[in-house]
């Protein structure tokens, strides 16, 4: 038996010798990971705010935008997954981690500094490798830091980033748009008169210093169950997943579709209600942004609580029972949004959406951690990341400006293109969902049952 058939876990929670970190330190680090997380939102999505205005400026084409939001970032962010997971499996994740935010926050400032669409493309493309580090090394200290009962709970903590983050990009970026609407014309040396727009993303890059520093100050967890530092030999490595690439696959592909519909509804939310409404960019940032940053988190932490009840009363699949009930749930309120023409009851449907999409966001990782040894888990994060990332947000936004674009042809129809994709991804979601339960258990048969 090869090692890659016969790897055992590095990690069995019911091990007593394990001696975890201290409670309130891994929350703090856990809270630092997640306001990171939030952070990135920020830049990454603080662009759906200024779609119009780019538009304008640029003279784009939903398309074009779409490609800016999504794939522009999504194309380094997860190709550069695997190799940065790799030395997140052996290497020090807390220096990778703050690496990425360096790197980030100035692309961020970079975009503000774009006066054409392939050089904002280019900053876009930088920002994905920047945050291309913060995740897999993310999730891999998590399951460091808490043991098998707590880590649903944990990793929904940090997920709480995603949502925050848009919430926070929304609202935030609306008062900074407001601020900047009072300044008139900004001239920066060497960059020339810059648009309102521009100065925009360099405002919310700048405060990626701080993060910087505060990242410098954690500990290092120690690996759980040994190993230390060995490299597993990427050959082994992907013969280990090989093996298992089922329930991989289709359980990555079953959040790669949650995924796909919630980036598009939030990529194209802020402009539905701009054009269909009148919405002016206050109002969106004032109460969708609200709505955002409350419905989400709840979503995530109500996820969070469910599955780890669930855990521990013996339930071995609660935390993909997660993405069975949230895709099911998802498939009637999507298809609504073809229906109503108030713009207060959309409001209120988007919020319904995204609670029920937190639901199974937060305990995806925790899912795959089931089923992975340590040395392997930040290159499983990186192979998650990469299906939500390529399909999620490289697909999902542009797929909604195709049809409105060229199916519907008309601004006007977004509604409908989101309906479309939302039904679409959800049933996908589903059937995908079930399907990985049933390799779940074959996983349990073939050997490693992990912490």
């Amino acid at each position: 038996m090869n090692r890659a058939q016969g790897m055992r876990s590095d990690t069995i929670a019911a091990n007593d010798d394990h001696v975890w970190p201290d409670p309130r330190y891994a929350w703090y680090v856990t809270g630092l990971l997640m306001l990171l997380y939030m952070f990135s939102f920020v830049d990454r999505t603080i662009i759906v705010l200024l779609i119009e205005p780019i538009k304008r400026d640029l003279q784009l084409s939903d398309t074009e935008i779409s490609l800016l939001y999504g794939f522009a970032f999504a194309v380094f962010y997860t190709f550069l997954g695997m190799p940065i997971a790799r030395l997140a499996d052996a290497k020090s994740r807390r220096s990778i981690i703050a690496i990425g935010v360096l790197i980030w926050s100035l692309m961020t400032c970079l975009c503000g500094v774009a006066k054409s669409f392939s050089a904002l493309f280019l900053a876009r493309m930088g920002v994905g490798v920047g945050e291309a580090a913060l995740s897999p090394a993310a999730y891999s200290m998590i399951a460091d830091y808490f043991p098998r009962e707590m880590r649903a709970r944990a990793m929904s903590v940090y997920t709480l980033g995603v949502f925050l983050g848009g919430g926070v990009a929304l609202i935030l970026g609306g008062m900074v748009i407001e601020w900047i609407d009072t300044l008139g014309s900004v001239v920066l040396p060497l960059v020339g008169e810059l648009y309102s727009w521009q100065l925009a993303f360099i405002v919310v890059g700048l405060p990626g210093v701080v993060f910087f520093l505060l990242m410098c100050t954690v500990r290092e967890p120690v690996r759980q169950g040994g190993g230390g530092d060995e490299v597993i030999p990427f050959r082994e490595a992907m013969q280990w997943f090989a093996l298992r690439w089922r329930f991989y696959a289709s359980f990555c592909l079953t959040m790669a579709c949650l995924v796909m519909y919630s980036y598009s509804l939030s990529a194209w939310a802020p402009s539905f209600f701009m054009r269909t409404f009148a919405w002016g960019t206050l109002e969106v940032s004032r109460y969708y942004g609200a709505v955002v940053l409350i419905s989400g988190p709840t979503g995530i932490l109500a996820g969070g609580w469910i599955a780890s009840r669930r855990l521990s009363s013996g339930d071995d699949l609660a935390n993909l029972r997660m993405a069975v009930w949230g895709s099911a749930a998802l498939l009637l309120p999507a298809a609504s949004m073809a229906l109503l023409d108030n713009a207060w009851h959309c409001l209120a449907l988007i919020a319904l959406l995204n609670l029920i999409g937190g639901l199974p966001l937060g305990v995806a990782m925790a899912a795959i951690h089931e089923v992975t040894p340590n040395r392997l888990r930040a290159q499983a994060a990186a192979f998650y990341l990469f299906a939500i990332n390529i399909v999620g947000l490289g697909l999902g936004p542009t797929l909604v400006a195709v049809l409105t674009d060229f199916l519907f042809e008309d601004p006007l129809a977004l509604r409908y293109s989101l309906a479309l994709v939302g039904v679409g991804a959800c049933a996908a979601a589903l059937i995908l969902a079930l399907y990985a339960i049933g390799q779940f258990g074959h996983l349990k048969r073939l050997g490693p049952a992990l912490q």
